[in-house]
Parts: C-alpha cells; structure tokens; sequence
C-alpha cells in the first residue's frame, strides 16, 4: 500500500473513475511520477503507466457541459483560458491530456489558464474545437463554421449532402456585441473629430485611445460579418485621428504607425481610405519624407470621395512639391484643389476631415512662400482673414499659423514692422494650443529671422527671443503618452 504525505494530493489533482470501474481514485500527474520514480519510491510504476496512456484518451466532457452559462461565456469571448478551466474542472483533465488533444505544449496550456497568453489563430482555435469534439452550436459561439455530416436521403437523392440551415443562420445572427454599441462608438468617434480644432489635443487623444481599446476588446468578441467591417470603418477613422493628433504632439513614430494601421483596417473594411492617406501625408510631411508626402496625398486625393478631404489631399501634394522645389507639381495640385473646392459641399468647418476656405487659404499660402511668392502668399492670408470676418468657422490653430505665414511673407519684402504686427498677437496663444503645425511655422520664422539683413536689430532680438519662449512652452515640447 502507497502512503500518502501529509499533504494530500486529493486536494490539487481531480478525481477520476479508474478504467476497471472499480470506483473513483486519486492519480498524480505523469510529472508526479516521474518524479517519485527517480525518489525510489515503490509503488512507483502503478502510478506512472496509467497516467502517461490516458494523456492520449479523448477528453469526455459531462452531459449539459456545452450549455452551461458559463461554457458559453467563455466561448462568445473566446475566452480559451477560462473554457480550458472548465474543461480541467469538470471533466478531470489535466493540462497534458489538454495539451495534446488540442496540440498545444503543456506549458503554453498552462500560460493560457493562468490569463498570460491569448489564443487568436483561428487555426488553434479550430484545432482546440476538434479535440473537444465541439458540437456545431458550441463553434458557432466559438467563432467557427459548423462541420456539416454528410447524409443521404431518399428525398434527395445520392450525392447531395443535408445542411444544418438552422446553424449556418445562427452563426450569421450570433453576436455578443449589440448594434446600439457600434453605433454609440460610431458617434463618438464622430463627435472627437469634431473637437479637434476645439479642446487641447492631449485631450482629445486621451478620448480615442479609450474608444481605440474598447473597439479592441469588441473585437475580441463575437460578431456578425457586417458588425465586424463597422468596427473596422471606425477603427481606421480613430487611428487616422490618432495619427493627426501624436503628429501635433511631435510624436511623429506613433503618427506613422497608427496611419498605417489606420490604411489596413480601411482597406478590410472596403471603406473609403482617404482618411488614413491625409494622416500619413501629414505625418510624412512633418518628418521632411516630402516625396512620399506628396506621392500618398496623391493616392488619396486618387481613391477619395465628393469631400472636403478631397480638397486637401491635392492641397497636401501641392505643399509637399512646393517645399521640395517642384514648383510645377505644386501648381498642378493646387489647381486641382481649387477645382475640388468648386463642387464640395461644406461641412461644419470645425471636424479633423474639415477643409473651410481658411484652410485652403493656409496651404495657398504655404505652397506661395515656398515657390518664392510673397505678394500671392499675402493675397491667401487675406482671403483667411476676410473669411473670418464674414463668419466662418475660426479655428484658433489656422489663425495663428496664417498670421506666422504672412509674417513669413513681410520678412521676404523686407518689412520687419509688418512682420511684428503680424506674430505679435500669436504669441499669446495658450501652450495647450500650441500644437506641432503651429509651432513648425514660429520655428521657420525664427530660422529666416537670423538669416535676415534685420538680424542685429534690437527689435528682431526681441522677436525672437519671445518666438523661443513661445516654442519652448508648447504642448508637443517633452510630451510623453502615458500609453502607446
């Protein structure tokens, strides 16, 4: 007879009904065996032979094991830790046998028991449901199609196989996510793009990012093929969001990487991508990549819809070519703009994907200064300032990178007082407004003032002086995500 240690193995390894029928007994784990076998213990190879065949055995899962609430629980999130869980708990498997009938190593079964690994491979997933022997209403909440038997009928003839209908329609309709859900976030996702030219950009990004992982989690769950591509659509609307927003930041790596991944979930969802192109032109702009600046603003503008994105895609090819030095390529963009802008209805003027006539007229302005055209850059800055005057939307970070830009403008005339009067007024502008795109602009200023015959001038020392300050303090200067 084998004694038993003070700690009783009863209390960590299930019961099991030994194969004679003789009654229930306690098994230690091969590993246990192993283990007393290099102790030289007797009784040792009772023990050992036994567990190491039934690691081979089908697992038999209880009667009722698939509609229990919280089998299914695990199966609508796909939960495979906590299913493996249940499995161990109620049908006495130990981490080996589920190991190989889902072949999987036993230390990754006992990672993703513990929550430490999630399993995402539809792949593994399929394997583990086979080994399971899951029935077709369990896959379906899993996420899999059904396995469909063959079987011949006199009604139908050889050859023809009867499908379970009612299943593959379960599978279609089967979800754990609720339209009012998707469509709550599509609105919210709606609702930060419009405050983007409103609150601090810090703000702003918080609020996507937690709409960003919620998304993420959904996804995570169980959803009909047509809650999945609107997840998607709005996935690439926040991460192209998002890459505006890091880009104002100065966070240009993440800007890059989100306007990617912004592309992919456009191009899954078969929605428009003509968001995710004009973040990704903006982000290479900002990082001096301006041919590809260019050359994405083009595909954009290529793939996009009757919009005021439209508008600014051409636009964002024209600057990119402007600053680059192909005057001919800016021109030929910026007059495809003004043509887009003919026909585009107006929007509120105030979205993220917004593009009011001010906006025009700063990019007209840029692409002016940067071919060498001060009179024409001057004319644009107008066109903003009277734009404000009647009415339309201002956005403060338009008007203060208007006013840089005709500042820009009077230094290339050589009116130094036109340039003062002009920046003055900017640098008021509180440092949570003080994004990227705006402080871009006071930099170059800076940079043409000190190359200027007005340099050693007491007022462009001044200046200058407040331009650093104004930089110095801006909200993209030493910011640092608290998450990725």
């Amino acid at each position: 007879m084998v004694r038993r240690s003070t700690e009783d193995p009863a209390a960590t390894h299930p019961a099991r009904v030994s194969p004679q029928g003789m009654g229930v007994v306690r098994c230690r784990t091969a590993t246990t065996a192993t283990r007393l076998l290099a102790r030289g213990r007797p009784g040792r190879e009772a023990v050992k032979r036994p567990v190491a065949s039934r690691a081979f055995d089908a697992i038999q899962l209880p009667a009722g094991f698939w509609e229990r609430s919280d089998t299914r629980e695990a199966l609508r999130t796909r939960d495979v830790g906590m299913l493996f869980r249940l499995v161990s708990r109620y049908a006495g498997a130990s981490q080996t046998r589920i190991g190989v009938t889902s072949g999987i190593p036993q230390g990754k079964v006992s990672e993703i028991m513990k929550g430490k690994r999630r399993v995402e491979s539809f792949a593994v997933l399929g394997r583990i449901a086979d080994g399971l022997d899951m029935p077709d209403r369990a896959r379906a909440e899993f996420g899999l199609a059904s396995r469909v038997v063959p079987q011949s009928s006199a009604s139908t003839g050889p050859g023809y196989q009867d499908i379970d209908t009612g299943v593959l329609v379960a599978e279609l309709a089967d979800s754990s996510v609720s339209d009012e859900v998707i469509g709550r976030l599509s609105t919210a996702t709606a609702s930060l793009a419009e405050a983007h030219t409103q609150a601090p950009a810090t703000r702003v990004l918080a609020q996507v990012l937690r709409l960003h992982r919620e998304i993420q989690t959904l996804l995570r769950c169980r959803q009909r093929l047509s809650q999945k591509r609107e997840l998607f659509r709005i996935e690439s609307e926040l991460l192209a969001h998002a890459c505006l927003l890091f880009g104002d930041l100065k966070q240009d790596y993440r800007a890059e990487k989100c306007g990617a991944a912004a592309l992919e979930y456009a191009r899954e969802a078969g929605t428009n991508q003509a968001l995710a192109w004009t973040a990704l032109a903006k982000t290479l702009r900002w990082e001096e990549r301006l041919v590809e600046s260019a050359d994405v603003a083009r595909k954009g503008f290529e793939c996009s819809p009757h919009a005021p994105v439209r508008i600014q895609l051409a636009s964002q090819e024209a600057n990119a070519a402007a600053l680059l030095g192909d005057c001919g390529r800016a021109r030929e963009a910026l007059k495809r703009a003004e043509h887009a802008a003919e026909t585009v209805p107006d929007d509120s003027g105030m979205s993220a994907w917004s593009f009011p006539v001010a906006r025009q007229a700063l990019f007209a302005l840029s692409v002016a200064a940067g071919t060498g055209d001060p009179q024409t850059a001057l004319r644009a800055a107008s066109t903003a300032e009277a734009e404000w005057r009647s009415g339309g939307p201002r956005v403060r970070a338009t008007w203060a990178q208007v006013r840089m830009g005709a500042g820009i403008a009077h230094l290339m005339n050589g009116s130094l007082d036109e340039v003062v009067e002009e920046v003055t007024p900017v640098l008021t502008l509180p440092p949570e407004l003080r994004v990227a795109t705006v402080t871009a602009y006071v930099d170059r200023l800076d940079r043409s003032l000190g190359r200027n015959q007005f340099r050693g001038s007491k007022m462009v020392l001044e200046l200058r002086k407040g331009l650093r300050e104004f930089s110095a303090r801006a909200v993209s200067t030493g910011w640092h995500p608290e998450t990725e």
